[in-house]
């Protein structure tokens, strides 16, 4: 890393915070020892009836069929990573190989000395990672339990234990993130809880063993390398959740970790921290929201619950998930790395529409009801034909029977870092009869692609007005650190009219958003003289043509073609450019783009075509 970074990063921590570090980095000496020695004591086993599997008499028809397709895919070691690319990872799989590149990372370093942030080739941490989070595993175990083939289980054991050999604790890029190994926990809760469920007693000995060499090591590690001060966004709530999820399934690993009781009162803290009190979360991301979000009810029904203000806070959490999401074609905003906590939805592809049906108690949700049971009470649509702002996270939604309009007014990030913020202020998506028309362009990348991820990152890559000569703040440092924070815009409705606003680098900028029966107007002022550029990003699919001299045609498939307007008195010109997006994580595609020069003030227009 740069020194920049370096320096950025120190700024980011309170002395307390940097004299931990030091203490912790000195205790990763002899940590593998403790490791090793940790895996040979004998401990007791004994479990609880947590998680609770459901009746499974009330199994929806179309899981059994799916969970079946599903298996019999991943016992070929064909896999889908984030939801989306089918890879050949091998049966058992190569635990260490970027199935995206091919790249394959040595098991033997020490984890103290690899750096997870730069590996050779372009490898990129989070491709490996994937796979090493047993949801496919616990997928097989949810075949097997629920159409009696008991082969998959056998198979997710023989992987499982393969896996065990080839990660020796303390080696390796798998024993480098703690929230890695927090996810590997929970979904080995149900895989557990999931053989017990099929009273064969040859896979239950099998399990024991398995049990014995997993879970002590990792729940140790866990509590031991859990994320703190500036580091302390959704990685310590999944570390915190994996922890209570485990110690409600074997009590004995309080005694090497702490009672469910007190890392609770942990992770309540953390809720109220990272969740706004209007229920956004303040990563400014949603895809990590709805991830935060899952990994803390998990969490709540190991515990047996929440404390009533903790549980409101999470209630308005989900309230807000279902006012801002958009699905089918979600597009999120901020940071998306299309991670899943535990593979409950019918299809993953398709998992934030099921979260977004189980919170409104509607039929798109019956896999997750029949996994999870009741939703937080009083979840509903927001009243259509409004506006409905979430003035603290900094998001408007407006929805009628035509256009959903999203408007981003939010704050870079959580924190000093901001990890996963990216340069969206005042940028606004649309959605014309359910297709994504202008959208926020995506994540591209972690490690793998800096460039990419910059790029979309970037205020260029968002449609909120950018001098031409660019902005010189906020700064990106590092894959998640940010330095310079821009201001928190201001955000209003004024005669159902959104109104945004905010000053960056000395420049005042202000946009208003007018929904109306059959069109869309939104109108930028950037005062002064300078030249301005808006860019509106389209969705793959739609094409552009020019129509008259300040207008076009955007033509779909799949959608009855959309008419924009543009109107200014300073329009310099304007030009239909191809630029990247990204759909899904580690996916990148060509989609067309407006972009209009202008000064003073521009005023756009969208509407359905006659």
């Amino acid at each position: 890393m740069s020194l920049g970074w370096y320096m950025q990063r120190l700024r980011a921590m309170s002395v307390g915070e940097m004299v931990h570090r030091v203490v912790e980095r000195l205790g990763r000496r002899n940590e593998a020892a403790k490791l090793r020695r940790l895996a040979r004591k004998a401990w007791d086993g004994s479990f609880a009836d947590f998680p609770k599997l459901p009746w499974r008499g009330r199994v929806p028809p179309e899981l059994r069929k799916q969970l079946a397709v599903e298996a019999e895919r991943l016992m070929r070691g064909e896999w889908e990573l984030f939801g989306w690319r089918r890879v050949e990872v091998g049966a058992p799989p190569c635990w260490h190989r970027d199935a995206t590149l091919g790249v394959v990372i040595d098991p033997e370093i020490p984890a103290c000395k690899l750096d997870h942030r730069k590996l050779p080739h372009d490898a990129d941490a989070r491709a490996i990672w994937e796979i090493n989070r047993w949801s496919e595993m616990t997928r097989m175990a949810m075949h097997s339990a629920l159409n009696g083939d008991v082969h998959a289980i056998r198979v997710s054991q023989l992987w499982l234990e393969d896996w065990c050999d080839r990660n020796t604790p303390g080696r390796g890029i798998n024993w480098t993130s703690p929230l890695e190994a927090g996810l590997r926990l929970m979904n080995f809760c149900w895989f557990d809880a999931l053989v017990r469920g099929c009273n064969d007693a040859e896979l239950g000995r099998r399990q024991d063993e398995l049990t014995a060499r997993i879970v002590p090591v990792h729940a140790w590690w866990i509590w031991q390398r859990r994320s703190f001060g500036s580091s302390a966004n959704n990685h310590l709530i999944g570390e915190l959740s994996a922890l209570i999820m485990a110690v409600t399934r074997w009590p004995a690993l309080a005694r090497m970790t702490r009672p469910v009781a007190h890392v609770m009162k942990l992770l309540e803290h953390e809720i109220m921290e990272q969740f706004a009190t209007d229920g956004g979360n303040k990563e400014q991301a949603l895809h990590y929201h709805l991830f935060a979000w899952e990994m803390c009810w998990h969490a709540g029904m190991a515990a047996g619950g929440f404390k009533p203000e903790v549980l409101e806070r999470l209630t308005k959490a989900a309230q807000y998930f279902v006012d801002v999401a958009e699905a089918p074609e979600c597009w999120d905003f901020g940071d998306s790395d299309d991670a899943q906590v535990l593979p409950l939805p019918l299809r993953r592809s398709n998992a934030a529409a099921e979260f977004r049906g189980w919170l409104m108690n509607r039929a798109d949700g019956a896999t997750l009801r029949f996994w999870l049971g009741d939703p937080p009470p009083g979840i509903k649509a927001g009243m259509r034909s409004r506006w409905l702002a979430h003035e603290e996270s900094g998001l408007a939604v407006f929805r009628d029977a035509r256009w959903s309009v999203r408007a981003d007014a939010s704050a870079l990030g959580l924190g000093r870092m901001a990890a996963h913020g990216h340069l969206d202020a005042l940028h606004v998506s649309l959605w014309f009869e359910q297709h994504a028309l202008v959208v926020d362009p995506g994540t591209g990348a972690y490690y793998g692609n800096a460039a990419l991820r910059a790029k979309l990152a970037s205020w260029e890559a968002h449609n909120g007005p950018v001098p031409v000569a660019g902005r010189a703040t906020p700064q990106r440092m590092g894959a998640f650190l940010w330095a310079k924070h821009h201001e928190k815009p201001a955000l209003r409705i004024a005669d159902e009219i959104c109104v945004m606003s905010f000053s960056c680098d000395g420049r005042q900028v202000q946009r208003a958003v007018h929904v109306m029966q059959d069109h869309v107007e939104i109108c930028d002022d950037v005062g002064g003289e300078a030249t301005h550029v808006v860019t509106w990003q389209l969705a793959p699919g739609w094409q552009v043509e020019k129509e008259r001299k300040n207008g076009f045609v955007c033509r779909n498939a799949e959608s009855i073609p959309v008419h924009g307007t543009l109107n200014g008195e300073a329009i310099e010109g304007w030009e239909i450019v191809e630029r990247e997006v990204s759909p899904h994580f580690r996916e990148q595609v060509m989609a067309q783009a407006v972009k209009v020069f202008f000064r003073g003030t521009l005023t756009t227009v969208w509407r359905k075509s006659d």
